[in-house]
């Protein structure tokens, strides 16, 4: 059936969110090896800053469409559920959004300093600064991971609550947040496992969003 008006606006920004957080991740260039590698990496990445800008503007799409969906998805028996996961995955993406306008804004500068400098005490200042401000900005990541981990648990024990979604694609939602949290509370802060914590919660927000713009569903 076809989703209301105001539902079909809230699937269409998730989706697009999604999806900029999606390219975003997949373009984001590695980052390896120390200080000085790293700034290379990213002084050469031309794509950097609209990179970044993906992801913060893939945020801001995500938090209106969830907010927007939630609560018809949940139906009446889970809108408490729904109404706790949407407040913790504003927490979660307002928590993400300082590694990656740290590394915009912040790694970019030092980056470009550091290219642009011959040997010396310009380039050692941007390593330094860069060193000791990274391990802010990826425990920063780390507890996004793992909030929006309990963040899609929980909005997903709110769509089996509701019976609105599809019975798979509602359990989905447990499992992903699930994985999510066990990931980022397992893993250190710079490892892939860490990172990997948030791709099931996002491809799971992207699939309930051409769910209801498929009109498989009509949110309540």
């Amino acid at each position: 059936m076809r989703p209301l008006p105001g539902y079909a606006i809230s699937s269409s920004c998730l989706l697009i969110g999604t999806l900029l957080i999606i390219i975003a991740g997949a373009l984001h260039p590695p980052l390896t090896g120390d200080g000085p590698a790293q700034l290379a990496a990213i002084a050469h990445c031309d794509a950097w800053r609209a990179i970044h800008w993906a992801f913060l503007f893939g945020f801001g799409f995500s938090v209106t469409g969830l907010a927007g969906l939630s609560p018809g998805l949940a139906g009446a028996a889970g809108e408490a559920p729904a109404r706790m996961g949407v407040i913790i995955a504003v927490f979660a993406y307002a928590t993400w959004v300082v590694i990656v306008a740290l590394m915009l804004g912040a790694g970019w500068a030092l980056a470009r300093s550091y290219a642009m400098s011959d040997p010396g005490m310009t380039a050692t200042h941007a390593v330094f600064i860069y060193d000791m401000l990274r391990p802010f900005g990826l425990a920063a990541q780390r507890l996004a991971g793992f909030t929006l981990g309990i963040s899609t648990g929980v909005l997903g024990w709110s769509t089996v609550r509701g019976r609105v979604l599809p019975p798979w694609l509602a359990w989905s939602g447990v499992g992903a947040g699930a994985v999510g949290v066990l990931l980022a509370a397992a893993f250190g802060e710079a490892t892939k496992a860490d990172q990997a914590a948030f791709v099931l919660p996002v491809f799971w927000q992207a699939a309930i969003a051409v769910v209801v713009l498929s009109r498989r569903v009509r949110p309540s």
